[in-house]
């Protein structure tokens, strides 16, 4: 036999063995005697009062000082036998109506007193267009002055008479053409 195949094997061995085990632990774990109840002691006195150990089964002793108590595992209470539901009650009387509720409506009352807020904003800048729309005009009216009088002064070669006094006088050189302005629609 190969070490590949008893390692194999052994590997499966020790699966096996230990999902025997684990099984065997899963069983004994369960806190539920085969009564249907949960057993346990609890500390009745002294240091570490009202601590709770789980026993097997019923018939385990507790020590001293400690006392024994059992439930249902299904929740059905102390000393409830488990048994089959019973029958439906009766319906209960019709409740009073209750009165608005206002958790909705601050929630919208907010929302309208913010849309009205914009609203007015809006309603401001509207005022401004006919303002705005103005101001564009004035400056494509400039941009096309300013254009003109750089053509004529750039068609007499002012601007090299100017360049050849700036050292005297100090006068700037003139700027050159500026580019085309349309107001947006």
């Amino acid at each position: 036999m190969t070490i590949r195949a008893r390692f194999s094997l052994s590997l499966a061995i020790l699966v096996a063995l230990g999902l025997m085990a684990f099984s065997a632990t899963a069983s004994a774990a369960s806190p539920v005697a085969k009564d249907g109840k949960i057993h346990a002691c609890y500390k009745a006195k002294g240091k570490g009062k009202g601590t709770m150990r789980l026993v097997r089964n019923g018939k385990v002793r507790c020590p001293r000082k400690w006392r024994k108590v059992s439930w249902y595992a299904n929740g059905a209470g102390f000393g409830t036998p488990i048994g089959a539901a019973g029958s439906t009650g009766p319906q209960g009387p019709q409740g009073e109506r209750g009165l608005p509720g206002t958790a909705g409506n601050v929630v919208v009352e907010e929302l309208e007193n913010k849309v009205s807020e914009l609203l007015t904003r809006i309603e401001g800048l509207e005022d401004l267009i006919p303002t705005v729309q103005s101001l564009c005009t004035q400056a494509e009216v400039l941009t096309t002055q300013v254009n003109a009088v750089e053509d004529a002064l750039g068609g007499l070669g002012l601007n090299a008479v100017l360049v050849t006094l700036g050292g005297v006088l100090e006068i700037p050189t003139l700027p050159g053409g500026l580019p085309e302005f349309s107001c947006p629609n």
